[in-house]
């Protein structure tokens, strides 16, 4: 009945858990992006009913889980495409699956401007090509063989998955690209930053007389604390070229143009990060276009974003973001779920080249120091159980329970606050 009566209280005090990744505002770099996400964390913590979580715990939280989330983010919609389209092409509906197909690779080759996996954009555009054999046009399908083939000259298709005449126009654009001179190349960008072409790391700035067979290549520079840029550049045979890309702000790739897509761009990081989070919800923060700033929560445990809060930000963006915060925190279940009176069709466009911190956490994480664990409490040779939190605690008739509230306070001499600490009770059956 005791421990019962424990569960009860210990779940009527715990509050949802809130990841805090950062603010998307322009400029924001730097310790100054820390500070705005420090600002965030502890406003949820004081003024709303939520348990917020810093970037740095988010950072325990997703170690080694990094390059998944990005490659899920930058690919997924892609893949989704590239599915539908293989779908209708097995179905023999061609003429269906080609645009399916073309958007496959279109969306795909964006998201090279944040991944280094080329496997789907290869098999979006051999796709491609047997789609357009199977309408006729030959001469469109060794088009798409030849990108693919551009970008990895070694692979070859296999005949359990394609058939013979698709392998022969795919080996014969890989032939010719092959007889043809190759592209020289010298990549200069900030030093130390590392370069990666067409998915493959070659090593740090600067790369000289880099040979590329002909056709389209895509140059991704990512440096230490999260600063990328990315470059799509077509070379011809023979050509020598010089390609000096600039470092740009932190940021996780180029926002959509208009809002529609900038709020699918959002809504795909958003979902990558809470899908390898353990179900945790998520603050999203910034401005949207327009000039006002809005907040939003993102629930992984239903796929749910919850309403939109926007406000004018005057002279203080930072300080109209704070004030949002108390109402969007109640917006949370004590499950950590989106309320379903608060559930909203809409999501912020957010632009995803302004969150620095968010930029760092994925691009360039930081080794983390584990801290010591926490002590068991032995009293005796018998275990005492341990409830980290504050509350009260009534026992039945019988039952020997000991309370201590106990807690170290800031200041000279330390000492103990009798109001807060940590629940102690034992012995226990």
């Amino acid at each position: 009945m005791l421990l019962s009566l424990l569960t009860t209280l210990a779940l009527a005090g715990e509050e949802p858990d809130v990841l805090v990744v950062g603010v998307h505002l322009p400029g924001l770099v730097g310790e100054a992006a820390m500070a705005a996400a420090a600002l965030l964390e502890a406003t949820l913590d004081e003024r709303a009913t939520v348990d917020a979580f810093s970037p740095r715990q988010v950072a325990k939280r997703i170690r080694g889980r990094e390059a998944i989330i990005l490659e899920t983010f930058a690919l997924g919609p892609g893949r989704e495409r590239l599915k539908e389209a293989r779908l209708l092409y097995d179905r023999a509906q061609v003429e269906e699956a080609q645009p399916i197909a073309e958007d496959a690779v279109s969306l795909l080759q964006k998201g090279m401007a944040v991944s280094t996996s080329t496997r789907d954009l290869l098999d979006a555009q051999v796709l491609l090509g047997m789609i357009r054999i199977a309408l006729g046009d030959e001469k469109g399908a060794t088009s798409a063989f030849r990108k693919a083939a551009a970008m990895d000259l070694d692979r070859e298709l296999d005949a359990v998955n394609h058939p013979p005449r698709v392998i022969e126009l795919y080996d014969a654009a890989r032939g010719d690209l092959s007889r043809r001179a190759v592209a020289t190349v010298t990549v200069q960008t900030s030093v130390g930053a590392t370069i990666f072409v067409d998915g493959g790391e070659l090593g740090v700035a600067p790369v000289n007389d880099l040979r590329l067979v002909p056709g389209e290549h895509f140059f991704l520079i990512r440096a230490a604390g999260g600063a990328s840029s990315f470059q799509a550049l077509t070379v011809t045979p023979g050509e020598e070229r010089i390609l000096d890309i600039a470092l740009q702000s932190q940021g996780l790739g180029l926002a959509a143009t208009d809002n529609p897509g900038r709020s699918r761009q959002v809504k795909d990081l958003y979902r990558a990060l809470g899908e390898y989070d353990d179900g945790v919800a998520v603050l999203l923060a910034g401005q949207i276009p327009g000039g006002q700033v809005g907040v939003q929560l993102y629930a992984p445990r239903s796929g749910n974003f919850s309403r939109v809060l926007t406000a004018d930000p005057g002279d203080d963006p930072m300080g109209a973001l704070t004030d949002l915060l108390p109402t969007v925190g109640t917006y949370l279940a004590e499950n950590g779920d989106i309320r379903a009176d608060r559930v909203g069709a809409q999501v912020l466009a957010l632009d995803i080249g302004h969150n620095s911190v968010l930029a760092g956490l994925l691009f360039d994480p930081q080794p983390i120091e584990e801290a010591a664990a926490a002590p068991v409490i032995v009293k005796k040779g018998v275990p005492w159980w341990v409830w980290a939190g504050t509350g009260a605690v009534v026992a039945g008739a019988g039952a020997t329970v000991a309370v201590v509230l106990l807690q170290p306070t800031d200041g000279p001499g330390g000492g103990e606050d009798p109001d807060q600490g940590t629940i102690v009770l034992g012995p226990m059956p």
